[in-house]
């Protein structure tokens, strides 16, 4: 390492934490994430960072960097701030393992002040330019003014990959956006856009093997191919690499309440909250937990409020619509159909929810029989209307019905099944539904779960290799059973 006042080489592990602040260009870097890209799987205690970074500000001192320094935040980690911008490529690259010769070859060149002064200062203009993309794309992805604007953030990241085309932030980045898009693509262009998401998220982990939205590209282009235990490690591996990704936590949050832990998967939630603290999507799912959890009168409160807060929101209208539907209020949701028809697609969504209303307030044969019907041709269509359909049959205690949907759906055992292209357009794809069963644990499939046909089910769809995995047990086990069934 060079300065105003000589050169020193420096040890690898110095030089590593010195690269891992650099590259996050004066942003606070917790120690949590330092020991993860420093150390990788070795274990090491608080006292073996302290050390690296006494070390570090004893050879930035001692070669006269007066240009910046590392500042401790408390109750956080470490922060470099002052005129260091951004790692050169050369050096990041060759901070990523621990290869010591090539790392000591790195440290020599790596200039205080001076070279990388006047390096920074030559960059600093598209440096700057380069982060306001990747802030910008970041909040047309996570919805800050509650617009989730795919194509704006494709353009940013797009023009941040070509500032920095080796970037593995950006690539990251880049490669997640593409992944929302390959997932809703038309038939005919499908394969080619999963292909361009899945090279560029692989172009980004060569560079940097742990860049979290790389690993959530692959994540999102993988889907429904993962069983549940792969999926729950590859979160939880992402979250270990960025602790604050609200991508990952959100996604744990959503994986563990289709597994039937809606306990954990409230914690998830409320730190997915904590990140994304005005998205009405992560709002609505806390208002979604608490009715699972049987607090129906705190689901109230929340979703009311989110009514008055986002009173144009669709999916906020789908999730009061539910709550009333499945909590003895049919009246009341049929009063919201009423006034809001065009919330509901026409055809078997619209039939279905209809019907199906009208069953719950007056569950006559009659009614009864025709929901059924609906219900049924609703399965028919898209997985996301099957979950809906069983839930409706479960709530009208149809229990048969409700397994003839739900395996029909699941195990394409029964005529139940998606016989036809959805009559909507951009349906996302059936295989992701069937990975989302939260439904099974609603309150409404309480019978069902005492079924002798629940376990078998579960097993069927891999949810009780995952509990045996995890060594868990489903929520339902304590809430449902005086009894609990057999795993």
């Amino acid at each position: 390492m060079t300065g105003p006042l000589g050169t020193t080489e420096v040890q690898p592990r110095v030089m590593q934490v010195l690269v891992a602040l650099a590259d996050e260009a004066g942003r606070v870097v917790t120690r949590e994430t330092l020991f993860e890209r420093c150390w990788g799987d070795v274990y090491v205690g608080d006292d073996s960072l302290n050390r690296v970074v006494l070390a570090l500000r004893k050879v930035i001192g001692q070669l006269g960097g007066e240009g910046f320094e590392i500042e401790t935040i408390r109750k956080a980690g470490y922060r470099l701030s002052g005129s260091l911008a951004k790692v050169p490529d050369d050096i990041g690259k060759a901070a990523i393992g621990l290869d010591r010769r090539n790392l000591a070859k790195a440290a020599i060149a790596f200039v205080v002040l001076g070279g990388l002064g006047a390096w920074a200062a030559s960059n600093s203009s598209r440096d700057r330019r380069f982060e306001a993309l990747l802030r910008q794309g970041h909040a047309a992805l996570a919805g800050d003014d509650n617009q989730f604007r795919p194509d704006v953030a494709l353009r940013a990241f797009q023009e941040a990959t070509d500032i920095h085309p080796d970037n593995p932030r950006a690539l990251g980045w880049l490669a997640l956006t593409k992944s929302y898009f390959a997932q809703t693509a038309p038939e005919e262009h499908s394969a080619t856009s999963v292909a361009n998401a899945a090279q560029i998220a692989q172009q980004a982990l060569a560079i940097d093997p742990k860049e979290p939205n790389a690993l959530m590209a692959m994540f999102e282009l993988e889907g429904a191919t993962l069983d549940w235990w792969g999926r729950d490690r590859l979160l939880r591996k992402v979250i270990t690499i960025d602790s604050r990704n609200e991508l990952a936590t959100g996604e744990l949050a959503a994986l563990l309440l289709a597994a039937g832990m809606t306990r954990e998967s409230s914690l998830w939630g409320e730190r997915n909250i904590s990140l994304l603290p005005l998205s009405q999507n992560a709002l609505a799912g806390r208002a979604t937990r608490l009715w699972m959890s049987g607090l129906v009168a705190d689901a109230d409160n929340v979703i009311n409020q989110l009514r008055t807060s986002f009173p144009t929101s669709r999916w906020i209208w789908s999730v009061r619509f539910r709550l009333y539907a499945f909590t003895g209020r049919a009246r009341a949701a049929e009063t919201m159909l009423g006034a809001d028809p065009g919330m509901l697609r026409k055809g078997p969504e619209t039939d279905m929810w209809r019907t199906g209303l009208h069953a719950l307030e007056d569950p006559s044969v009659t009614n009864i029989a025709r929901a059924r019907e609906a219900c049924f041709a609703a399965a028919q269509v898209s997985g996301e209307l099957a979950g809906y359909a069983m839930v409706i049959l479960s709530a009208l205690r149809e229990v048969d019905s409700a397994f003839e949907v739900a395996t029909g759906h699941l195990l394409s055992r029964s005529a139940i099944v998606q016989a036809r292209k959805p009559a909507y357009e951009r349906e996302p794809t059936d295989a992701m539904h069937r990975i989302n069963t939260s439904w099974l644990f609603a309150p409404p499939c309480k019978e069902m779960r005492a079924d002798p046909r629940f376990i078998p089910l579960c097993h069927g769809i891999g949810l009780v290799e995952y509990w045996q995995r995890r060594g868990v047990k489903p929520d339902y086990v304590r809430m449902d059973a005086a009894k609990p069934p057999r795993l």
